[in-house]
């Protein structure tokens, strides 16, 4: 049953409108028993059923409009009033259903005069039956679109509350095995180099450098995955917890271009100092894309590789280049393969912009470009 429920979703309501309509016609066509129908008659359903469309978009125009239609019957003659109140009764449903604020209660009395004066000659002998009648049928309309608004409106919060839990779930879990795996056997290799180079004898100096390097870069890596988990506990931290202070970024990037040309590559960069005024989601995507490029280049095009770094702002946009060659061929490079490039695009169309990595006539080549909003003047 739930195409049911789906039937009295917006993007359903042409549909509903036509079952409605079709329902009318077929009223014309086997008028009850008992009851007439006059050209005045068949003029005005017909204008009520045509104009009860405008509400596929506009349904407090589709209420007031029908309204019009039901309270001019009257005066043009007309007698069997069945099709425009069944019309104007479904107009107020729409408008219930669909809308909400000041509009409801002014279609509401909308329709409810339109109702009644429809009946001017009965309300004269008859006042409480008719406006009694009236409030019936356009109240229950109405409170019928209001309670389907309403119910529809429970279940996309449902939707979305469930959708948050499960989000928060595998958050924690991501987290937790972070923290008791990844970070575990980090700590570890932080903890056995830096004991190694204070008790080991390192008669070579480089010996000693490269030790030096693995237990900073370690204890680095060891420090972001600690930012990383608390960030997934608590997302709401996210601006206090930012993986990349854009103000730090020159920084961030030139220590990033340090270990490139520890592990052997020749590397050129020519940073914007204007990065440091980039947002942090923007500022966090560059440094990624300087330290994977980087280490794509020493592991594609071999540690003694040359490589050269370019990042600029420009007006309303950041261009990123990264260009490396070295003793290995081009050809062997296979554009967009591994994750590392998978999470690089995907943080760059997040950003609203592109990038490209493959071969070209030199080597390796990784390019992206991100439109920067505008500071409000």
């Amino acid at each position: 049953m739930l195409w049911v429920g789906r039937l009295f979703e917006e993007r359903y309501t042409a549909v509903r409108l036509l079952v409605v309509t079709l329902a009318g016609v077929g009223y014309l066509t086997l008028v009850p028993e008992g009851r007439s129908m006059s050209n005045v008659d068949h003029w005005l359903s017909a204008g009520v059923m045509a104009w009860g469309f405008v509400g596929v978009r506009w349904p407090f125009a589709a209420a007031t409009g029908i309204a019009v239609l039901c309270a001019a019957g009257y005066l043009i003659g007309a007698d069997n009033d069945a099709v425009p109140t069944v019309g104007q009764a479904w107009a107020l449903f729409e408008l219930g259903a669909r809308r909400h604020g000041p509009q409801v209660p002014a279609g509401f009395a909308a329709g409810l005069a339109g109702t009644v004066l429809s009946d001017v000659g009965d309300l004269l002998a008859d006042p409480v039956m008719v406006l009694f009648g009236a409030l019936t049928v356009t109240g229950a309309a109405l409170l019928l679109g209001v309670h389907v608004r309403a119910v529809g409106e429970l279940g996309r919060r449902a939707a979305a509350q469930d959708v948050a839990r499960v989000r928060a779930e595998e958050r924690t879990a991501i987290a937790r095995e972070l923290h008791d795996l990844v970070a575990h056997h980090v700590a570890s290799i932080v903890l056995r180099v830096g004991v190694a180079r204070n008790v080991l004898p390192l008669a070579d100096p480089r010996v000693r450098q490269v030790l030096d390097d693995v237990h900073a870069t370690g204890a680095g890596a060891l420090a972001d995955l600690r930012r990383l988990v608390a960030l997934l506990r608590d997302p709401d931290g996210a601006q206090q917890a930012a993986l990349a202070d854009p103000a730090g970024l020159p920084t961030a990037i030139a220590a990033a271009v340090d270990r490139g040309r520890q592990v052997g590559l020749a590397v050129e960069a020519d940073v914007d100092p204007a990065v440091a005024t980039l947002d942090a989601r923007t500022a966090l995507a560059v440094l990624r894309l300087t330290q994977e490029g980087l280490a794509n280049a020493a592991r594609h095009a071999g540690a003694d590789a040359r490589a050269a770094l370019t990042v600029r702002v420009t007006g309303d946009r950041l261009e990123f280049d990264l260009r490396s060659a070295g003793r290995r061929a081009p050809a062997r490079l296979v554009a967009g393969s591994g994750v590392g490039l998978i999470g690089l695009r995907e943080r760059v169309d997040v950003l609203g912009g592109t990038l490209a990595a493959g071969p070209d006539e030199h080597g390796w080549r990784l390019s992206a470009t991100v439109p920067l909003e505008k500071e409000p003047t």
